[in-house]
């Protein structure tokens, strides 16, 4: 196959236990993205003042933060607290200016994630400055009941199956994405890059993430219309496995499916060839700190060091508000908790710089006067997470600072970038916190090259 260089690379380590089919997978409805887009409807598009918040710390590494708007409504310009630990991927966002390489990010979290409105600003943002790489690792989901992303559309048939880290099921293997899914045979999927107007986008580098074992059948793919893989995907014990394959002439869409037998796949990896930026988002519905207990051994490790990140992003929190631990001994209960699935996330790639990012904040009706609040644990998440990346030498971003702290999820409720939850945001709220992010992430890149040799 002259101009394809393909190879299979077998992903060591992780548990030696198989996924197990027995039943049939139950999905919590009421934590797809639908749900999560119906109480995005509920936004009224009201426009509510509030007094202006304080102006942001600027800290050691970042630029000048400006002044913060007259509105919360707007969000507040937020810095990034960077111990000196974004300098490796800003590094790499140096050489990909100079046209020398591809950055990639990895982002993991919760619904908040999963509907893809702040990382795919972000994603936009990078790739106007540096250049699109393409949507990188894709999860074998990208599954409305899941996770989505507004750059990749998948197309599904046959009966899929799938394990998460939230209901388990797949012992303790979910791959980099938390998420495994199962192709039973003759069961296909359709994955193409698309650009804002949903048009095709040519990529050059394909990747096929799979799971091997007894009993399993035949994996392929398909680049466009010409067949690029077709292996037995049985082993003596379960072990992960990698395809990859550089197409210089290019592609747009990569068919994966299964023959003979189920056949476990963890995702997909599309990339332009060109240098640039990727952020990967890796969100899943529902999923709290605690899910990350569901990972077995070394099995996300390795997956995450075969992916080499030069930058892991953790936005955790949304599904832990309401902790008790929270409202107690001013939550000091809860970041071992937390400390425990970043060191997890962390495992395969400890050089590559981190950054946590804290959820928004989050709101309740109370029952005894039917007013709207914030939850009262919020200020004690925020505090417990800057501790734990501090203590993991991690950068910190407070997402909840940028929505205006406390009492900003009451306030976003009643304009159209809240919802009627107090827990989501609308698209256009999204993208706002996607805005400040990004311009966080920028200055501090800014701001080290400015003085970095």
């Amino acid at each position: 196959m002259r101009g394809w260089d393909a190879k299979v690379n077998r992903v060591p380590g992780g548990a030696r236990r198989g996924l197990g089919y027995a039943r049939p997978v139950m999905f919590h409805r009421s934590l797809s993205i639908a749900s999560v887009v119906a109480a995005l409807a509920l936004a009224t598009g009201l426009a509510v003042a509030a007094p202006a918040p304080p102006s942001p710390t600027t800290v050691t590494g970042a630029s000048a933060a400006p002044k913060a708007p007259q509105t919360r409504t707007r969000g507040v310009p937020t810095a990034l607290e960077d111990p000196g630990n974004l300098g490796r991927y800003y590094g790499a966002l140096r050489e990909v200016a100079a046209g020398k390489r591809v950055a990639r990010a990895l982002h993991y979290g919760d619904s908040t994630l999963a509907a893809d409105g702040i990382s795919r600003t972000v994603r936009t943002r990078l790739a106007a400055r540096f250049g699109d790489a393409g949507p990188g690792f894709v999860s074998g989901t990208n599954d409305g009941r899941w996770n989505r992303r507004s750059d990749v559309e998948a197309t599904r048939r046959g009966d899929w199956l799938y394990r998460t880290i939230l209901l388990g099921g797949a012992g303790g293997r979910y791959g980099l994405g938390g998420i495994v899914a199962i192709a039973p045979a003759g069961a296909t999927m359709v994955t193409r890059a698309v650009d804002a107007a949903k048009a095709s986008r040519l990529q050059k580098r394909l990747e096929v993430w799979y799971q091997a074992g007894a009993g399993y059948g035949t994996v392929w793919a398909r680049a466009d219309d010409r067949e690029v893989l077709r292996v037995p995907a049985v082993a003596a014990t379960t072990e992960d496995r990698r395809f990859t394959l550089d197409v210089p002439a290019g592609f747009t869409t990569l068919t994966v499916g299964a023959s003979g037998g189920a056949v476990p796949v963890y995702g997909v990896v599309l990339e332009s060839g060109a240098p640039g930026a990727t952020w990967e988002s890796l969100g899943v519905i529902g999923v709290s700190s605690r899910s990350f207990t569901t990972f077995a051994g070394e099995n996300l490790a390795a997956q995450m060091t075969a992916r080499a990140p030069d930058l892991v992003v953790v936005m955790l929190g949304g599904n832990e508000a309401g902790y008790p631990v929270l409202t107690t001994k001013k939550g000091a209960g809860y970041v071992p908790i937390y400390s425990a699935a970043l060191a997890t996330i962390r495992g395969g790639a400890p050089a590559a710089s981190c950054l946590v990012v804290t959820p928004l904040d989050q709101g309740y009706v109370d029952e005894v006067d039917g007013l709207s609040r914030s939850r009262p644990g919020m200020g004690n998440l925020v505090a417990g997470q800057r501790a734990a990346a501090k203590a993991a030498g991690c950068a910190f971003w407070s997402a909840y600072d940028a929505m205006g702290g406390a009492g900003s999820a009451v306030a976003w409720a009643k304009t159209s970038l809240g919802s009627g939850d107090l827990v989501h945001l609308s698209p256009k709220g999204l993208e706002v916190i996607g805005d400040h992010l990004a311009d966080a992430i920028l200055g501090g890149y800014d701001a080290w090259a400015a003085t970095a040799r």
